[in-house]
């Protein structure tokens, strides 16, 4: 009589056990998986593109400045200064319009991957200039 009694249950339990990994566990290792939708993996996918942007924005500068004489690097260093703080002060403006919203931070940090990167391309194309490419 017990065993009729625990039957269903089992059968039901299978039914309802997963059969797959659930698309939030994907999401969760991926932050930028195209179904992460939630505010924190928008948020580590958005922070993952932006250091990448940076390393790469590293590379170029690292890359000109070896090519460079003494007081173009002066000069290098204080334009990369004053661009941080001009990609600092934009993006805060960009992102201004979203104050106090959740989505504020990330549309600031995807400004800053995006004008990094076209920062990027800046100083690549000055090292292609200078090397005559």
């Amino acid at each position: 009589m017990r065993m009729k009694a625990i039957l269903p249950t089992l059968v039901l339990l299978s039914l309802l056990a997963p059969t797959a990994p659930p698309t939030r566990a994907r999401t969760e290792e991926d932050p930028c998986a195209p179904e992460a939708q939630r505010s924190p993996q928008l948020m580590a996918c958005a922070e993952r593109e932006f250091r990448q942007a940076t390393a790469e924005l590293t590379r170029a500068r690292a890359d000109l400045n070896a090519d460079l004489e003494p007081r173009s690097r002066v000069k290098l260093r204080k334009a990369e200064r004053l661009w941080l703080n001009y990609r600092k002060s934009n993006c805060d403006t960009e992102a201004s319009i979203y104050e106090g919203g959740t989505i504020q931070p990330l549309i600031e940090l995807r400004c800053m991957t995006r004008v990094t990167r076209e920062r990027a391309a800046e100083i690549k194309a000055q090292l292609q200039e200078l090397r005559g490419s």
